[in-house]
Formats: structure tokens, C-alpha cells, sequence
């Protein structure tokens, strides 16, 4: 009796470890967890559902936050340039893009390894735009003329760009085509 029970433990443990392995492992592959990719960027735009795929919540459940509501918010999420590099603090960037007509926005530059801590954030009320509406923002260490997000000195960044007041039709759109081109233009 006890070695059955012992037995029944063992299964139970080990089929409870890979259901927390293998969903981890599916949170953190995108394509597994529902993300739509556009460039660089990618997004989760069913997370905040009712019937949202568990492997899309468990995605921000897993940075400490809340999925974003489908009727007021879109959030995307840059890891690398569009070369496929990831972005790190050894380098400076430029966003170039024309956002989108939203209420508001905020682009928010976080740390890899403290996922729910902005370093730096750029809100709408303070961006500088061109004069053919066009913005552009530069990611480095040191200041930059213009537009600018200071990066750590070290390790791996995320953008994260909050678009708030946007249209299903825009949403749309921003879902098929990258909002912003992300370029490295050198490294140290």
C-alpha cells in the first residue's frame, strides 16, 4: 500500500512538473502563446479576452502585470533591432516611424532581467515630431539630440510601446505592419 502510494506521488509530482515546464516553455515562444509579430515588434492582442489562449496571460501574468484590455489598449513589445540582434546597452538605435492616431501613448524602455521596472520612458505630451510627422528616437547610453531613451549601462532591453484610445481599424493595421523600424547604427 505504501509503495503505491509512494508510486502514485512520484506520477503526480512529475506530470505536475512538466505541465509548469512545458507552460512556461510555451509562454515564452510567441508563436505558442498567440503573438501576432509585425518587424521587430510583436503583441499579444487577444490576452486581455475573455477566452484569451492561457499561455498569452501567462506571458504578462509572468512579468508581473495584466493583460491589456482589447477595447482601449495595444501593447507591443521589442526584444531586438530588425536585424534579429538583441538590444543591449553596448550600442546606440533609432526608432523612425509615424505613430499612429491614438489618444495617447507612451514608449517605455525596460530591463530584461526586472521585466516590471521602466528605466527610461518617452510619454506622447513630451516626443518632438518632424515636420512631416514622422518621429524619431534614439536609444544610448549617452544623450541625444532630439528624441531619446537612456539604456542601461549593461545587459538586455525590451521596448514596450502603450498605445491608448485606438481605433479597431488602426489596431488592425499596427497588427500587420511594424508602428516603428528599428535600426542599430553602431556599437561600442
Amino acid at each position: 500500500m505504501i509503495r503505491e502510494a509512494l508510486i502514485l506521488l512520484i506520477v503526480l509530482l512529475a506530470g505536475a512538473a512538466t505541465g509548469l515546464l512545458t507552460a512556461r516553455w510555451a509562454a515564452d515562444h510567441p508563436v505558442l502563446a498567440g503573438a501576432v509579430r509585425a518587424g521587430a515588434w510583436q503583441a499579444w492582442p487577444d490576452a486581455g479576452v475573455a477566452d484569451a489562449m492561457p499561455h498569452a496571460r501567462l506571458r504578462y501574468y509572468l512579468d508581473g502585470a495584466l493583460p491589456p484590455s482589447p477595447v482601449d489598449r495595444l501593447e507591443l513589445l521589442a526584444e531586438t533591432d530588425d536585424g534579429g540582434a538583441a538590444l543591449s546597452g553596448e550600442c546606440v538605435y533609432e526608432l523612425h516611424g509615424i505613430m499612429p492616431p491614438v489618444r495617447t501613448w507612451i514608449l517605455g524602455l525596460h530591463l530584461l532581467a526586472e521585466q516590471d521596472r521602466a528605466v527610461s520612458k518617452l510619454h506622447a505630451e513630451d516626443a518632438v515630431f518632424e515636420p512631416d510627422g514622422a518621429l524619431r528616437i534614439r536609444l544610448a547610453i549617452r544623450r541625444q539630440p532630439g528624441n531619446w531613451l537612456r539604456l542601461p549601462q549593461e545587459g538586455y532591453v525590451r521596448l514596450v510601446l502603450q498605445l491608448f484610445g485606438i481605433s479597431p481599424l488602426e489596431r488592425e493595421r499596427i497588427l500587420k505592419s511594424a508602428p516603428f523600424t528599428i535600426r542599430r547604427m553602431r556599437c561600442a
